[in-house]
C-alpha cells in the first residue's frame, strides 16, 4: 500500500517545474524563519535537498548568518546520525546523489532543537511516507515510544509542497508522527485527535 502512495506522491512532486519549486520553497522558508518555533530553537536539524524536494539551502544559509548551529544527516551502515555543518564547502557527494559533510562527528539534539524532515508525502495528522529506507523512523524511534531518555522536547516539522499532501496515509507502528506539517499554503499543527 505504501509503495503505491510513494510512487503517486513522488510523481506529483516531480511534476513541478524548477521555477515552481524555487518559488514554493521560498514561501516555506520565509514562514519557518518568521515562526516562534524557529526563533526559540537552539539549533536546526535539517536535510540537504535533492531533486524536487523543498529547498533547504536558503534556510541553512540564513542560520549561518545568525549563528544558529545547523546539523545535517549522514548515513553509515544503514544507520543515520547528524553532524554539524559549518559551510557548504565542507560537503562531498555520498550515495543517492546526497551531499554530506566530509568529516562527520555525531552530534545529539537537545530539547530545543527544531527538526525539518523531508518526505515523499504527509497527511493531515502528520503521518509521513519517506523513501522507504526508514532512516528517520529509526533515528526518532524512541520519541514515538515516549521513553524518558528520548529527545522528547524536539518539534518535528514535516515540509513538503501542497501537492504532496494526502487526506490519510497508511501508518505502521514504527512510523514517527510529525508535530506539524508546513507547505507553501498552510502550517498544519497536529492535534490530540490525531495521536
Amino acid at each position: 500500500m505504501k509503495h503505491h502512495f510513494r510512487q503517486f506522491l513522488r510523481a506529483k512532486r516531480d511534476s513541478l517545474t524548477q521555477a515552481e519549486v524555487i518559488e514554493k520553497s521560498k514561501t516555506i522558508t520565509d514562514a519557518l524563519i518568521r515562526s516562534d518555533l524557529f526563533e526559540k530553537s537552539s539549533s536546526l536539524f535539517a536535510y540537504l535537498d535533492v531533486r524536487n524536494e523543498v529547498h533547504t539551502r536558503p534556510l541553512i544559509e540564513y542560520c549561518f548568518g545568525i549563528n544558529k548551529p545547523v546539523f545535517v544527516p549522514v548515513t553509515r551502515d544503514r544507520e543515520m546520525f547528524f553532524t554539524q555543518l559549518h559551510g557548504f564547502s565542507d560537503l562531498v557527494e555520498a550515495g543517492f546523489g546526497i551531499s554530506e559533510p566530509a568529516h562527520p562527528i555525531a552530534a545529539e539534539p537537545d530539547e530545543k532543537s527544531l527538526f525539518i524532515i523531508p518526505g515523499v508525502g504527509f497527511d493531515e495528522c502528520g503521518n509521513r511516507i519517506g523513501y522507504g529506507a526508514g532512516f528517520y523512523d529509526k533515528y526518532l524511534h524512541c520519541r514515538n515510544l515516549h521513553r524518558s531518555n528520548c529527545r522528547s522536547g524536539m518539534h518535528l516539522v514535516g515540509i513538503c509542497f501542497e501537492i504532496q499532501m494526502a487526506d490519510e496515509l497508511p501508518k505502521e507502528e514504527t512510523d514517527v508522527q510529525m508535530d506539524s506539517v508546513l507547505t507553501e499554503n498552510k502550517w498544519r499543527i497536529v492535534g490530540k485527535e490525531c495521536r
